[in-house]
């Protein structure tokens, strides 16, 4: 007998909110960062000074107290303008319908004095507070970031209109199932490797084993998250590597078995591919840090 039968439920929260890259910075008028793209959103807050943006076709001109959030995928390059320092940070969630309507219905700019503006700027310079020097940073610490980070996702979800929200939850599910399908599917294969064997992961099969056909698949994958399921799966690849180079026992044969890959030769291009570094080279730097 089911005793919950009748009960009010609060829903089953399954998803990874990622707060990554947080730093500020003072730089020089002659400063310019390359031309770029995220595979998460970034948000850019000027601290003091005038930044200039160029966001796909559009041109922006920031100063003191104005932010921009960036979407994933969109290419961008900026310079300073004058006497600037600026605070960054990345963030992503596995929430594919939120992070569409996001996209959506977001502004790139918010100028200071906005309303937006004013509700997250205070934030900001909480999470600016937190910056520290020596990098070690306790539970609580951590914490809070998220805390934070959830302030500033709430006030962004009053830009979604109650029925756009609504709206491809169909479609999000399924770009939420394959995604948590092909993370099990590699934590499976990593974690429990089959001796001997170099394998695998087919995007056809695992769709086919959702019951939808890979077209449709990547087509629902790529509007809710910006990417493809292959772009998804070398990223998890990516984060594994990085991982393992830090374990000395682990050679780098080895790694590019366990993550499927033919050869070591195989792996160090694709590798290189990611990160414009050797996995040799990546395992001495980080050692050093």
């Amino acid at each position: 007998m089911d005793i919950l039968k009748n009960a009010h439920r609060l829903p089953v929260l399954d998803w990874n909110l990622n707060f990554f890259g947080g730093h500020y910075q003072k730089v020089a008028n002659n400063w310019e960062a390359p031309l770029d793209k995220h595979q998460a959103f970034e948000l850019i807050f000027v601290i003091e000074g005038q930044e200039g943006l160029s966001i796909e076709h559009e041109s922006y001109t920031l100063n003191q107290g104005d932010f921009v959030l960036i979407p994933p995928g969109f290419r961008h390059v900026a310079h300073a303008i004058d006497h600037l320092t600026y605070f960054c940070f990345h963030f992503d969630l596995d929430e594919p319908n939120f992070i569409v309507q996001l996209i959506q219905n977001s502004p790139i700019y918010f100028p200071k004095g906005a309303e937006l503006n004013r509700d997250i700027c205070p934030i900001l310079r909480e999470l600016i507070a937190l910056v520290s020097l020596s990098a070690d940073y306790s539970f609580k610490d951590k914490m809070q970031i998220q805390i934070y980070l959830s302030q500033i996702l709430m006030i962004f979800s009053t830009l979604i209109p109650e029925k756009s929200a609504a709206t491809n939850a169909n479609q999000s599910r399924y770009a939420k199932i394959i995604a948590e399908s092909l993370k099990s599917t590699l934590n499976e294969m990593i974690l429990h490797p089959v001796d001997g064997d170099t394998e695998q992961i087919s995007i056809a099969d695992l769709m086919a084993s959702i019951g939808i056909s890979e077209g449709y698949g990547n087509r629902v994958f790529k509007e809710a998250y910006g990417f493809s399921p292959q772009k998804y799966l070398s990223e998890l690849k990516l984060k594994w590597a990085k991982k393992m180079l830090l374990k000395p026992q682990f050679s780098v044969a080895e790694i590019a078995t366990t993550l499927g890959y033919q050869n070591a030769s195989h792996f160090s291009r694709q590798f290189k591919r990611w990160t414009k570094m050797s996995p040799k080279t990546y395992r001495q730097i980080v050692a050093k840090t």
